[in-house]
């Protein structure tokens, strides 16, 4: 049994070393059919050779391999980095150019809402809105966002009656550019210009000034 054990561990150690040594010898066998004079010299008879010859250029074909395995991945590593930053580059200007149709596109679909909100300014309540409406919206864009109007103060700046101001007050509050604000001024409501009633106010001024 343990004569068996020993036979397969020779067994395998010749076939390791005649794996390990199997570049030398066909190296060596080819030398000596294509170069004779060379396998001569070498001491290659019959394509057979010493030990320590065959060891050498087995050494010398395992080391060029190495070193043409160590090429070719740094090789591979190369053209690796180099189809990464290509794919990159390209997905990065794909992205910004979806990016830039994106907003483009927003500015477009934007420019053609403010356009139909400004057609819905001007046209729709203007048709209803009479001087003194446009009146009473030009003073309370005049006074500011968020201050108050009421009838008595602009029935006084108007020469009017208040009650002719409050029904004014009441048309602009329904088409939504006037809004109720808490509190009251000598029995009237207060008021105060939303922004529906400034976008109204600024695309009539922008007309009146180009007209």
């Amino acid at each position: 049994m343990l004569n068996d054990v020993l036979k397969f561990f020779e067994s395998a150690a010749s076939a390791l070393q005649d794996a390990l040594l199997w570049p030398g010898h066909q190296v060596l066998a080819a030398i000596g059919y294509y170069f004779p004079g060379a396998a001569q010299w070498l001491g290659v008879h019959n394509g057979e050779a010493t030990t320590t010859m065959i060891f050498i250029f087995t050494l010398i074909v395992w080391f060029l391999l190495i070193v043409a395995i160590t090429l070719l991945g740094r090789l591979i590593i190369r053209w690796a980095r180099l189809v990464r930053a290509i794919v990159h580059t390209a997905w990065f200007r794909l992205s910004a150019a979806v990016g830039a149709f994106k907003t483009m596109l927003k500015l477009k679909l934007r420019r053609v809402m403010v356009w139909r909100k400004a057609q819905a300014f001007t046209e729709t309540p203007v048709e209803e809105l009479d001087d003194l409406d446009v009146a009473v919206l030009r003073s309370a864009s005049a006074v500011g966002p968020g201050i108050a109007i009421s009838a008595p103060e602009l029935a006084e700046q108007f020469k009017l009656r208040p009650a002719q101001v409050q029904r004014s007050l009441d048309k602009l509050s329904n088409f939504k550019m006037l809004d109720y604000v808490i509190g009251a001024t000598d029995g009237y409501d207060n008021f105060r210009l939303t922004d529906y009633g400034a976008a109204f106010v600024a695309t009539w001024q922008r007309q009146q000034a180009h007209a």
